[in-house]
């Protein structure tokens, strides 16, 4: 039931902000601003220094729990359960992992894939 409560409240944000940054520093003052400025969704990518470390700081700050936080660029198992453990409440991902999938679903964290696709024609 967790995982359809967690898809109910990504979808209930509307906006899901992808946050991306040189330093831990950066990456956390721009969630903070948007959630600041009202948007109910942060992904926290990857890319950013100490990603862990940033989930897991805004969660524990964070008192809105209608703000919904997770994990960007995750790529593997690892990356995934470090996020999950740090309270990361969705994963997405660029490409489909078995392994990822399954710690996603034993914890009943929704894993979303990645989709690009080509507007032109």
């Amino acid at each position: 039931m967790k995982r359809v409560e967690l898809l109910t409240k990504i979808e209930e944000s509307g906006v899901i902000a992808v946050v991306r940054g040189a330093s831990k520093e950066q990456g956390k003052r721009s969630c903070e601003a948007l959630i600041q400025g009202g948007i109910k969704g942060i992904e926290v990518t990857f890319t950013l220094p100490n990603a862990a470390e940033v989930i897991r700081e805004l969660v524990s700050e964070n008192l809105d729990s209608s703000v919904v936080i997770g994990a960007g660029t995750v790529l593997d198992v690892t990356t995934a359960r470090l996020a999950i453990m740090a309270g990361a409440e969705f994963i997405v991902s660029p490409t489909f992992d078995q392994a990822t999938a399954e710690v996603c679903n034993l914890y009943q964290i929704p894993v979303l894939l990645q989709s690009f696709k080509s507007t032109i024609r």
